[in-house]
């Protein structure tokens, strides 16, 4: 895990999981071809399937860690076999949620007379490859901590105009229309678990297993904390958004607003890497040693803080181009949200480290209780305190100061865990820093 290699791994699975990205704005292309009220139609089902999202990241970021840890007692391909199967249950029990609740959700958003083309068969192909897809994403992730990641991308790449091709199978040539969209995702989705299914059989997995109470118990609770800790920004996003959208005396206006928005838009560009960078930690990591953790460590810090220090200086000088260019946004409500997104990149780049360093002993839970307190508690206070005054410099600290809290909290909890043995306690137990 130094040098070419461990960069080498990390941009594989920055590509890969920027795969899924391209297709959505693939699908989004075609489905707009079709008129009427699709477009919209497709993105609130994006949106209402946020909880599938989540529980599919987290159980295969959760079954990459579980692997590494059992490379190191020989029992690599029983842990593949029961992560796979409990990752199958998971997409069961999503796909079972979204029959129930999307059409709700969708006819309430949209209206029960304009969702109405839009629910039956195309929530039902949606939700029958919730399974595949939380297998899938689950392989995908257990082949990259096995150093695999070159063939994670190459059959990501490949899915890309696989998609697109079954898109215009399903939705043009067989006239399925809408529904064609996700009946091509489906089939796709079935597709990529049984080609990375091979892939995996070459580490000994042969069939999937019910695992053990405790091996199920600690993957489920950690797939709990972890998907909360995913969906907890994406809430606190919203939530401050929202904030924004108040009026507020006098000073309200949408100048503030559209900034807030298209620079939140911009935030998740930016920081994509570095969650990335987390999660590649969180899934290599496990297979070493901890005493070699800060030894495999040097090369990230060594080649990543420049990188940061770097970046976070062209944002620096650079605001008011990106704004103007790419967003159409300037004055302080824009320039000030890129300075401060900026003065936190060193920060961030630390939290991207204690961070896998967390998911890598297990801490779940102790990780999803220091990113809400800082999300959820520090965050608001700058936001409310600089609408109110109509001070961008005051709200936009909320860039800056939950993150140094959220690293420090963190911190603290890797340092009272130092004496325990990696993954002592089990997540469903819920201990807080």
């Amino acid at each position: 895990m130094t040098g070419a290699p461990l960069w080498r791994g990390y941009w594989f699975l920055l590509a890969s999981t920027s795969a899924a990205a391209v297709i959505m704005q693939i699908d989004l292309a075609m489905v707009a071809r079709l008129g009427g009220r699709a477009s919209g139609a497709y993105a609130i089902l994006m949106r209402v399937t946020l909880l599938d999202v989540a529980v599919t990241i987290a159980s295969a970021a959760v079954a990459a860690i579980a692997l590494g840890h059992a490379q190191k007692n020989g029992e690599e391909a029983e842990a593949i076999e029961k992560t796979c199967a409990l990752a199958v249950g998971l997409g069961v029990a999503t796909a079972i949620f979204g029959v129930f609740v999307y059409p709700i959700v969708l006819g309430a958003l949209m209206g029960e007379a304009a969702a109405a083309p839009y629910i039956g068969a195309p929530i039902v192909w949606l939700v029958a490859g919730a399974p595949f897809r939380a297998l899938a994403n689950t392989q995908g992730f257990l082949l990259h901590a096995l150093g695999r990641g070159g063939s994670v991308l190459t059959w990501k790449l490949t899915e890309i105009p696989v998609k697109a091709a079954a898109n215009v199978l399903f939705m043009q040539t067989l006239g399925f229309g809408f529904a064609g969209c996700f009946l091509a995702g489906c089939v796709v989705a079935a597709a990529s678990s049984v080609w990375l299914w091979s892939r995996l059989r070459a580490h000994g997995a042969r069939r999937m297993r019910l695992p053990e109470a405790a091996f199920a118990r600690s993957f489920l609770g950690g797939t709990f904390w972890e998907a909360l800790r995913i969906l907890s920004p994406q809430a606190a996003m919203l939530f401050s958004l929202s904030l924004f959208s108040l009026p507020w005396q006098s000073a309200a206006n949408g100048q503030r607003l559209d900034s807030y928005g298209a620079g939140q838009t911009f935030m998740l560009f930016i920081l994509g890497p570095l969650m990335t960078l987390t999660r590649f930690l969180a899934i290599r990591l496990p297979a070493k040693s901890p005493n070699d953790w800060a030894t495999a460590l040097a090369p990230v810090t060594r080649v990543g803080a420049p990188i940061a220090l770097t970046a976070a200086i062209l944002l620096l000088f650079g605001r008011d181009w990106i704004g103007e260019t790419l967003y159409r946004q300037q004055g302080d409500w824009w320039s000030v949200f890129v300075a401060a997104l900026a003065l936190s990149l060193p920060i961030r780049f630390i939290g991207s480290i204690v961070r896998g360093l967390a998911l890598a002993r297990k801490s779940f839970a102790r990780l999803t209780f220091a990113d809400v307190v800082a999300q959820w508690l520090v965050a608001p206070l700058f936001i409310v305190s600089g609408l109110a005054a109509d001070r961008p410099e005051i709200a936009y600290q909320s860039l800056i100061w939950p993150e140094a809290v959220g690293v420090f909290l963190i911190w603290r909890s890797l340092r009272s865990a130092l004496e325990e043995p990696v993954g002592v306690s089990l997540p469903c137990k819920g201990h807080a820093p």
